[in-house]
């Protein structure tokens, strides 16, 4: 039985009826349909025939919209008509954004849904401060992967973090053009777990599988996050736990404020606060991350064991909040 991540694999064209995608995806069908499917416009004219004959049945509408029937197409007809739903014959297809959002949700990268022209291929997002490109493909043939490779390889002229649903069509030659580009591929099968929830959760922490994108830390950056380190002391109970979630950790606001059951505008709240205290902007202090991971033993103040994190009250959303 495929994985829910090999399933995007098996259907050419990512559309496909409802009842193809619950065979392909079993048990995982609410939650994966909730992830990233989405109803098309596209209606069946034809199904399988459910008794395996070989045969397909042909759809007939109801004239009054509720419905359909199929009708077997044997010579003779021996297979009895099989009523459905409108629902049964309404293609479902992949959201491309839905999909890309919720890896960006659960990888902490920058939200960035772009079309590539190439098939079967869109960015998605960036990570870190170097804005690193992230690329999601869904193919179906190993040669249109390779070249999918090359093409964005030369296309980017930088270094891209490519994102599949599988290990399938990875071999030397792929290994080589990513090499060549300094780039990376990650199934997705191997980094993300699907929840009953239709969201998506790491494996581990993504600075960790994404740390060869991470820019590496600069002198000047070590004085500045010395600095930084200074004033964090400064910081109360509740700024102090989204200062190390948001610029160490690199969690977005959404994420902080789900991992600390409070209002997303209670975070921003925070993090306005360490933008006037420290006089950078907290997207640019993920910059120097790696230096403030070195400080996070000084990060673990006696104060965060008893922080109440409810206490980060909510309040309306503001209008300058940062997104990520």
């Amino acid at each position: 039985m495929p994985t829910v991540w090999q399933c995007l694999e098996e259907i050419p064209g990512l559309i496909a009826l409802p009842a193809a995608w619950r065979d392909l995806t079993s048990e995982n069908f609410a939650p994966f349909q909730a992830l990233c499917l989405q109803t098309s416009a596209r209606l069946a004219t034809y199904i399988p025939c459910p008794l395996a004959c070989g045969c397909d049945h042909f759809v007939i509408r109801r004239h009054d919209g509720a419905g359909a029937i199929a009708v077997c197409c044997c010579n003779p007809d021996t297979c009895p008509d099989i009523p459905l739903t409108l629902a049964d014959i309404t293609a479902l297809e992949v959201s491309w954004t839905k999909l890309g959002r919720a890896l960006c949700q659960a990888l902490g990268l920058d939200t960035k849904i772009a079309k590539l022209p190439l098939p079967g291929t869109r960015q998605i997002g960036c990570w870190s401060a170097d804005a690193v490109p992230v690329i999601l493909t869904i193919q179906w043939k190993s040669q249109a992967f390779r070249s999918v490779i090359a093409e964005l390889g030369f296309r980017l002229g930088r270094p891209f973090i490519l994102l599949g649903p599988t290990n399938a069509y990875m071999d030397a030659n792929c290994d080589e053009l990513l090499a060549h580009a300094r780039a990376a591929f990650f199934a997705l099968e191997t980094i993300v777990i699907l929840t009953p929830q239709g969201t998506l959760v790491p494996r581990s922490p993504p600075g960790d599988l994404f740390a060869k994108f991470t820019p590496q830390p600069k002198e000047l950056d070590r004085s500045v996050a010395e600095r930084v380190f200074a004033l964090v002391q400064q910081f109360d109970p509740e700024t102090l736990i989204v200062f190390r979630l948001y610029c160490v950790e690199e969690l977005s606001a959404q994420q902080i404020a789900r991992k600390c059951h409070c209002s997303k505008a209670a975070v921003v709240r925070r993090l306005i606060k360490i933008r006037a205290k420290t006089g950078m902007d907290p997207r640019d202090l993920r910059r120097i991350s790696p230096h403030l991971e070195k400080i996070e033993d000084g990060l673990a103040d006696p104060r965060a064991s008893h922080i109440h994190r409810k206490r980060l009250i909510d309040a309306p959303e503001d209008p300058d909040e940062p997104e990520n």
